[in-house]
């Protein structure tokens, strides 16, 4: 596989924890309305899980949305050197 390949599928399984997530969430509020003990841990349990594929999610699209920029070059094609402070 290519780096542009790549970079898609990463970016389209960012996503796709995102929108898992978000629909887990969802669901457990299901199960956090219930009377039952057991039922409302389930509930916070996915809550959490979903919370964290959310989260996750998030921060792979905010790392693979920025650029990748290349060696510094000059108008020749060689490479520039950057000035030392």
């Amino acid at each position: 596989m290519d780096a542009n390949k790549n970079h898609a599928v990463c970016l389209w399984m960012s996503a796709l924890a995102v929108s898992v997530g978000a629909t887990g969430m969802v669901v457990s509020f299901g199960f956090l309305a219930s009377v039952s003990f057991e039922e409302i841990t389930a509930g916070m349990s996915g809550f959490v899980a979903g919370a964290i594929l959310i989260g996750s999610g998030l921060v792979a699209l905010a790392l693979l949305s920025r650029q990748v920029t290349s060696a510094h070059t000059d108008d020749s094609g060689n490479r520039a050197t950057m000035p030392s402070k």
